[in-house]
């Protein structure tokens, strides 16, 4: 394969990584410290990137080289683990998420965009309305994956206003999704309610936080008991349909599927994420999740019987607090 080609490949797979021009130009001033002349070069393929920005920029924005010359084995597909610090985050944590809000963008021009999620945690698409249940994963992965040296009370845990604006932004994109099917674990609400009653038993989470948690899982399985009746987005009248897994799973699993990318993800650390834009890998995951949809019961609109048995199950769970 040519340097040409090469170079030109891997100019179109950063253009892939962020599609805004102006995004994109002051993130590799930024990455490269060179100026914006400089990047425009670059870009136009009149000066060649150097090998260490190609491996900065690689590193970065997650890059596969090897899928760039054809190197890549038939056994293995690039992902890109997304670690971001939830409590205290930095720039490029915000940068991160910005990315991904670009891509969500991007689906309100696709009348065919799709996304499937098999959850074992509650989607994050609909807990930022609750404040007491998004502060308890925060407060979860704080101490299981963020700060090991220190162990955190639950009212010591504040979300900051920058991250719930863009939280809340990947929340209101998500919902304009045109077609979204999330398959829930059987067990999704008993592994909070275990989590919140170990937590407790330690003496990190109050009495009076586990009844107000009690009261926000109870408002959310009312608001999911309403949606999957409703069968669509409140805010956007785009499809949404809830299916009950009759197998548990190990992790959280989705895929979004557009006319422009096709993107695969394992939840990770609780609140984090492995990502793929591999067609590849896209496959595997489209492939298997649709046979899980085989397996697992519709609770959505016309699956009646099964919402209300499901629904009345989880309230004992909850009530259980």
């Amino acid at each position: 394969m040519s340097k040409n080609l090469i170079h030109e490949k891997f100019i179109n797979a950063i253009r892939e990584k962020i599609p805004h021009k102006a995004i994109l130009t002051n993130t590799l001033i930024d990455l490269l410290c060179i100026e914006r002349e400089a990047v425009y070069r670059r870009m136009r393929g009149d000066v060649a990137f150097t090998f260490e920005e190609i491996a900065a920029i690689s590193n970065k924005l997650g890059i596969s080289l090897d899928n760039l010359i054809g190197a890549r084995s038939v056994k293995s597909r690039p992902y890109q683990l997304c670690l971001v610090e939830y409590i205290d985050p930095i720039e490029d944590d915000y940068k991160m998420w910005d990315m991904y809000n670009d891509r969500l963008r991007e689906v309100r021009q696709d009348p065919d965009s799709c996304s499937v999620e098999c959850m074992s945690l509650l989607p994050a698409v609909f807990v930022l309305d609750y404040s007491y249940i998004f502060r308890f994963y925060l407060f979860k992965w704080y101490n299981q994956y963020g700060y090991m040296e220190h162990t955190a009370h639950y009212r010591e845990i504040e979300p900051s206003e920058k991250l719930l604006q863009v939280q809340r932004v990947t929340a209101n994109e998500s919902k304009h999704i045109k077609s979204t099917i999330y398959v829930l674990d059987p067990l999704i609400f008993q592994y909070i309610v275990n989590d919140i009653c170990y937590y407790s038993s330690v003496h990190l989470i109050d009495k009076e936080d586990v009844k107000m948690l009690k009261q926000d899982l109870l408002r959310f399985l009312s608001e999911l008991e309403n949606m999957a009746a409703r069968g669509t987005y409140r805010e956007t009248g785009n499809a949404i349909q809830f299916y009950i897994s009759n197998i548990n799973f190990d992790a959280s699993y989705s895929y979004l599927e557009t006319r422009k990318v096709h993107i695969s993800i394992i939840r990770a650390f609780i609140l984090n994420a492995v990502m793929s834009m591999d067609d590849k890998a896209y496959e595997i995951f489209h492939n298997w999740l649709q046979s899980l949809l085989k397996s697992s019961t519709m609770i959505s609109v016309s699956g009646e019987k099964q919402r209300i048995l499901f629904f009345e199950k989880q309230r004992m769970i909850i009530d259980s607090l």
